[in-house]
C-alpha cells in the first residue's frame, strides 16, 4: 500500500467520525429544542429571565425558547446550556408535572456525556458559572 492511499483513507474515517459526533449534538440539541417547546406555554418564562440571558449569550441569531439555524444545532456548547437551562427550570418546577420532560432532559445529558470533550470538572465549573450569573441578577433585581 502506498502512503497517499492510507492517508486518504485515515482522512475519510476521521471525516466520518466528525459527521457523526455532528449528527449527534444535532439530535440532542433538537430533543432539547422540543423539549423548551413543550414547556414554554406552561410555564412563567419571567420567572426564569436571568436563566434565560445567560444561555441566549451562547446562541446566535435566536434564543433558547425557539433555536433554529444548524449552526446552534450542531453546537456542542449550545447542548450544554440547553441542558442547563431545562434542568435549572425543571428543578423549580412541581416535582410531579413534566415527567416526560424529566426523562427526556436525562436521557440526552447521558448521551451528552457519553459524546462530549468536557470533563466533568469543566462541566461542573460552567454549571456554578450560570448559578452566580442568576444570583448576581437576582440581586440586582431586588435593589431596584
Amino acid at each position: 500500500m502506498n502512503s497517499s492511499f492510507v492517508a486518504k483513507s485515515m482522512e475519510r474515517q476521521h471525516l466520518k467520525s466528525v459527521r457523526k459526533l455532528s449528527l449527534q449534538i444535532v439530535d440532542i440539541n433538537t430533543a432539547l429544542k422540543d423539549v423548551h417547546q413543550q414547556l414554554a406555554p406552561h410555564i412563567d418564562e419571567i420567572k426564569y429571565e436571568a436563566a434565560t440571558g445567560y444561555v441566549n449569550q451562547y446562541i446566535s441569531h435566536t434564543h433558547v425558547w425557539n433555536i433554529k439555524f444548524v449552526c446552534n444545532l450542531e453546537d456542542p456548547e449550545v447542548a450544554l446550556m440547553q441542558l442547563f437551562h431545562l434542568k435549572y427550570i425543571l428543578d423549580r418546577e412541581p416535582a410531579e408535572l413534566y415527567k416526560n420532560a424529566r426523562s427526556i432532559l436525562e436521557e440526552q445529558r447521558q448521551k451528552f456525556l457519553k459524546i462530549t470533550l468536557y470533563s466533568n470538572e469543566h462541566i461542573e465549573m460552567r454549571r456554578t458559572k450560570m448559578l452566580d450569573h442568576i444570583m448576581d441578577f437576582e440581586k440586582i433585581k431586588g435593589e431596584r
